[in-house]
């Protein structure tokens, strides 16, 4: 999975040590604290920009698309996907245009 994480490219080109750390630590250990940490970094900047959500939501269309906020402003997910769903979305949406 190292591989598709050293595709994964953000605003500011290839998406730094922290950024990957990030994407690792959600395949690793999935749960709503590294889902959380890692929903929203942009993991492609081809075209139209793709965050790790997005790529999710390609891969399983019935995720969920909103989260619930609680009154210290922080997400309520009801879900989390599971480690192979964020590889399956990373390959597809990095690796894929990235080996054509």
């Amino acid at each position: 999975m190292e591989t598709a994480i050293e595709f994964c490219t953000n605003m500011f080109d290839h998406a730094g040590p922290d950024i990957k750390e990030r994407l690792q630590a959600v395949i690793d250990n999935p749960n709503p604290n590294t889902w959380d940490d890692a929903h929203g970094i942009i993991i492609n900047k081809t075209g139209r920009m793709t965050t790790l959500w997005q790529a999710v939501l390609s891969i399983d269309p019935s995720f969920q698309r909103r989260a619930k906020i609680d009154t210290n402003y922080k997400a309520i997910w009801e879900s989390i996907p599971s480690s192979e769903t964020i590889k399956l979305a990373i390959k597809k949406n990095v690796l894929t245009y990235h080996l054509n």
